[in-house]
């Protein structure tokens, strides 16, 4: 993995970085090649820019995803990598194009840029009757605005940043290696980008300050804003412990997400460990006997829980 590496070894030249020969010889293939490789059954193309690279997947012939890598998974250079979402959407049986980021630059690059005006342009994404994008924190940056090109796409982001242009969002502290990128570039606001979209989804923490003040630039009818409280950055994976990120992502991918519903989902949290901690962070000092109440709840409904569990094996 590229977080393994230097700066110094993710140069071509450097000793402890594999060719792409040796990663051939060494490391598992990819699981996406199975279906594009030349004896596949599977179509579809990888194009690499030199910042970006876009792996697309033609399954269904009526809906595509388009998904963001995050910056968890900018720079990693390990063969088996594979795009954000791929095996959810391959065991969903939607197309799928990946955007694989080499830098964590926001996608403030005018080759990819130009490269989905091109496709836009072309009339790419209207062959398919639903289009979504798709990502979370950078990737659900890159998701808000790309969906821009294409009107009444629906889109899923996750603790999304809406810019770092610091005209714009000067409250900002995080993400100094996004901020100096070029932000006179096209598709830099996902407050503007955001009207075009069908509906836009967009799960955040309230109380996770930076998140809220980004997500609440998004305006509209079309836009849908839902709480995963004490999440902090981490909304996808708090939905996953919640074993409800597969039937929320599929419902916001057509559209059919109902605030109420989902919520009626969330009521589970109250279970995580995660969330005892983060309402100890947010409360310790100021209500500790309050957090001492809420700790002995919290074991009371483990415990409720595990032995329910326990009875219906």
């Amino acid at each position: 993995m590229a977080d393994d590496l230097s700066k110094q070894q993710l140069k071509p030249d450097h000793p402890d970085r594999k060719t792409g020969f040796e990663r051939i010889l060494t490391d598992p293939a990819p699981p996406w090649f199975v279906e594009l490789y030349p004896g596949g059954d599977g179509a579809g193309f990888l194009q690499k820019l030199e910042r970006h690279s876009v792996l697309f997947h033609q399954r269904s012939a009526s809906q595509l995803v388009v998904s963001f890598d995050n910056i968890a998974n900018a720079n990693d250079l390990s063969f088996a990598r594979e795009p954000w979402g791929w095996k959810f959407f391959r065991d969903a049986g939607w197309s799928h194009m990946g955007v694989f980021a080499r830098t964590k630059a926001w996608y403030r690059d005018p080759e990819i840029i130009t490269y989905f005006q091109n496709r836009a342009a072309e009339g790419f994404f209207k062959q398919f009757n639903q289009v979504v994008f798709a990502g979370a924190s950078m990737g659900g940056f890159g998701a808000l605005v790309f969906s821009g090109l294409v009107p009444g796409a629906n889109v899923v982001a996750f603790n999304p940043q809406t810019s770092l242009d610091e005209r714009l969002v000067p409250w900002e502290t995080r993400y100094r290696f996004g901020q100096v990128q070029d932000w006179n570039l096209p598709l830099g606001d996902a407050a503007q980008t955001v009207k075009r979209a069908g509906k836009a989804y967009v799960f955040y923490d309230p109380f996770f300050d930076l998140d809220r003040r980004q997500v609440t630039r998004l305006q509209g009818d079309n836009v849908v804003l839902l709480k995963t409280w004490f999440s902090n950055h981490f909304a996808a994976p708090m939905l996953r412990k919640l074993d409800i990120l597969k039937p929320v992502m599929l419902k916001a991918m057509d559209g059919s997400l109902e605030p109420g519903e989902f919520y009626r989902m969330m009521r589970a949290r109250r279970n995580l460990p995660m969330v005892m901690r983060a309402i100890e962070a947010q409360a310790g000092e100021r209500h500790p006997k309050l957090v001492r109440q809420a700790r002995q709840r919290f074991r009371l409904l483990r415990r409720a829980t595990m032995a329910n569990g326990e009875r219906s094996q």
